[in-house]
This record gives structure tokens, C-alpha cells and sequence, in this order.
């Protein structure tokens, strides 16, 4: 990659734009149709800081658990959380009725 210094350019790139465009979509769009107006600042939020909770938790103990059980383990694991939070969303969130 350091001879095809586009191709990493274009990888670089796309990195970000794929780890912001979903997270961030979901961050500021759910909340927004989820919740009812009259409640709608206040639980936007609490959804808000219980993200950033979450990244905290996650960022304080990937490292500790990376010496103690491998980065392969904790990959799985992060996986593993990835997969119930997609589930926990579909339960959750009702289809848009159009």
C-alpha cells in the first residue's frame, strides 16, 4: 500500500465513512421516530449517554481483556455483542408503517 498510495487513500476513506454511517445514523435518526414528542429531548438523551456509556465500557475493557483471553477471543466477543444488539434492535424498533 505504500506504492498505491490512492488504493490506500480510498481505504482509509472508506474506514470512516463506513464505521460513521451507521452509528451515527442510528444515533440521531431512531431516536428521533422512536419516541413520542412529548418525550422525545429527554430519552434522545438517555439513548445518547447510554451510548457513550457503552463506548466507554468497551474501550476501558478491550484492552484488559485482549492480555487476558487473546485478540481473537475478544473479536468473537465483540461480535457476539454486535449480533444481540442487532436483535435486540428488531425486537424493539416496529416497522415504519407507511
Amino acid at each position: 500500500l505504500k506504492r498505491i498510495q490512492w488504493l490506500l487513500v480510498l481505504l482509509y476513506g472508506g474506514t470512516f465513512f463506513f464505521a460513521n454511517y451507521g452509528p451515527n445514523t442510528t444515533t440521531f435518526l431512531l431516536p428521533s421516530i422512536t419516541y413520542s414528542p412529548s418525550c422525545r429531548s429527554s430519552l434522545n438523551g438517555i439513548s445518547a449517554a447510554s451510548g457513550k456509556a457503552g463506548a466507554l465500557l468497551g474501550a476501558t475493557l478491550f484492552e484488559p481483556l485482549a492480555d487476558d483471553l487473546g485478540d481473537d477471543r475478544v473479536m468473537i466477543i465483540c461480535a457476539g455483542v454486535s449480533v444481540l444488539a442487532l436483535i435486540l434492535t428488531w425486537v424493539c424498533v416496529a416497522p415504519e408503517k407507511t
